[in-house]
């Protein structure tokens, strides 16, 4: 196998990005298996409309973030409707502009703001909870609830404090505990202390030998996690 690794992608990609994607090509025209390994956290969009945009096939992508569930590189088909039949009551209002909506719920301030994949769509990729005018939570949808951000006021703002990671199933596959800039991972049977042993621990458990190959696209912040894990992997 042969894994690229890089950090990000976006609508907008760089060179980097354009000759991954015309690297897959020509590894798909001689028959190469590869994989496309991304490790920034990508929440304004869903990372398989960024890849597909790009070129990349759902089966060669590989997000970080992702990678230790059981949750597959999929676009989004969560529905409003699916949203829906979650909502805690039946009494509520709900209103549509373009790709975001709202449903609002009885008392002070408390509502859900809905975005969309695009203006005409009821494809759902997150929602973002307000209650009594705080920012609570928000979740992360592609054919289901990928992950949950918990927010807390703080100097009158929102203050990020824990990701937790899901399985299809809904159950928990890991969390990522944020304070005050710094991030910790908890795992049920294991801790990381940094995003870069999180990717280390990622590169180990693909159980590299010497038949694959690690391209290294970009470095900055994960270099290190993945030359200390290659094992007898070609670099």
């Amino acid at each position: 196998m042969i894994y690229n690794i890089n950090l990000g992608i976006g609508w907008a990609s760089s060179g980097v990005e354009y000759a991954q994607s015309y690297r897959a090509v020509m590894f798909r025209n001689i028959g190469a298996d590869a994989k496309f390994i991304f490790t920034d956290l990508i929440t304004a969009e869903n990372i398989e409309h960024l890849t597909k945009n790009i070129g990349f096939l759902d089966s060669e992508v590989i997000w970080l973030y992702t990678f230790f569930t059981d949750y597959k590189i999929a676009p989004v088909s969560y529905t409003l409707d699916d949203l829906k039949r979650t909502l805690p009551t039946e009494k509520y209002t709900y209103t549509r502009t373009g790709k975001t909506g709202r449903i609002v719920f009885p008392g002070k301030n408390n509502f859900y703001s809905v975005y969309f994949t695009d203006g005409k769509s009821e494809l759902v990729h997150r929602v973002e909870i307000v209650s009594e005018g705080y920012l609570i939570r928000k979740d992360y949808f592609t054919y289901g609830r990928t992950f949950t951000e918990y927010y807390a006021p703080l100097d009158h703002k929102a203050h990020l404090y824990l990701r937790r990671f899901f399985n299809e199933d809904g159950t928990v596959a890991y969390e990522e505990i944020s304070d005050d800039g710094k991030v910790m991972y908890q795992f049920p049977d294991r801790f990381f202390c940094s995003k870069e042993e999180l990717v280390g621990y990622m590169i180990s458990r693909l159980n590299l030998t010497k038949e694959d190959t690690v391209l290294i696209d970009r470095t900055t912040g994960i270099g290190q996690a993945i030359l200390r894990n290659a094992g007898d992997a070609r670099v």
